[in-house]
């Protein structure tokens, strides 16, 4: 009688078994056993005003080096975001996309008022600029998220780089304001937008932190001209890269799997955009008092932090994946 019911034990749990086993199609102890459910970073579809406080500083902050130098604001933004909350790298570039919109709009105003945004070139460059901000978005959805945060950790360590050489080379004559004829031609001028676009499409960015230096290589413009022409052309491509981001944003992950929710993205973005927008104009007022080395070098050495970073760990994401194959 013993042997009859080992066997029949046997046979239970043979059976219950596979029940359990990938494939089967119904399983008792899926419906009985706890799920462990992992968490998300940021989880921000129910965010009280209480909750959002966090982002204000980061979006102040954004929006004062993005007003003080001709960028966006986002590429300091979305480094500080992942510090304080963990990586969330197209949720981070959704939200900061319209942060970046209310902070080139702000900084435009600003400098137009000192008369250095040169018009005769904004015609040209405002178009291109759009045009490769779509190009931009298209390209980052397609993209893993671990990957699109190497690339963007791998493009804050090269413009730290940029940052630090040009300060070093920075000389008082070059901060000269001139409305003489410039170094090149239209075709360059489109050149600079479209690839400022395209970045600024791709990892969230405004692009003005590469059609800054671009400018001022390729066209031979003073840095504040750089600065202050950039910040128009950036409207563009932040406005539409905005648009085309959070439109589509239903259809990306974060790093987990999850789907996101243009919920999140709206959440995040409203306390990110209002400081930027203060930030912004506190910046491009004050850009015309202090020097602008020192302002850069600080600028270079946060990115530069926060580049090293975000490699490190998306190093060590494509680690922990590949030991999980």
């Amino acid at each position: 009688m013993f042997g009859i019911h080992a066997r029949s034990i046997v046979h239970s749990v043979e059976r219950v078994k596979g029940q359990h086993e990938v494939g089967g199609e119904w399983s008792p102890l899926r419906q009985k056993l706890p799920t462990t459910v992992v968490p998300e970073p940021l989880r921000l579809q129910h965010m009280s005003l209480e909750e959002s406080l966090f982002a204000v500083p980061i979006g102040l902050i954004g929006g004062l080096f993005g007003g003080m130098l001709g960028i966006g604001g986002s590429v300091v933004m979305i480094p500080l975001l992942d510090l304080t909350q963990g990586p969330n790298q197209q949720l981070y570039q959704a939200s900061a996309m319209v942060a970046n919109v209310c902070s080139a709009l702000s900084g435009s105003l600003k400098h137009r008022g000192r008369g250095t945004i040169r018009s005769d070139l904004t015609s040209v460059m405002l178009p291109l600029a759009a045009v490769g901000a779509i190009a931009g978005v298209l390209t980052s959805n397609e993209m893993q998220p671990t990957p699109l945060r190497a690339i963007f950790g791998g493009f804050l360590f090269l413009t730290a780089l940029l940052e630090f050489s040009g300060a070093l080379r920075h000389k008082s004559q070059n901060e000269e304001q001139h409305t003489g004829a410039l170094q090149g031609t239209r075709l360059k001028c489109g050149a600079v937008a479209l690839c400022g676009g395209v970045v600024s499409g791709l990892l969230g960015v405004g692009g003005g932190v590469l059609m800054v230096p671009m400018m001022r290589s390729l066209l031979g413009m003073p840095l504040r001209q750089s600065i202050a022409t950039a910040s128009v052309v950036m409207l563009a491509s932040t406005s539409v890269g905005a648009v085309a981001k959070n439109a589509t944003i239903t259809s990306l992950q974060d790093s987990h799997g999850i789907p996101l929710t243009l919920a999140q993205s709206m959440s995040l973005a409203l306390p990110l955009a209002t400081a930027a927008l203060i930030g912004a104009a506190i910046g491009a007022s004050i850009s015309y008092r202090l020097p602008l080395r020192g302002l850069k070098l600080v600028f270079a050495t946060l990115i530069g932090f926060a580049g090293v970073r975000m490699l490190l760990q998306a190093l060590a994401e494509f680690q922990t994946m590949n030991a999980a194959s």
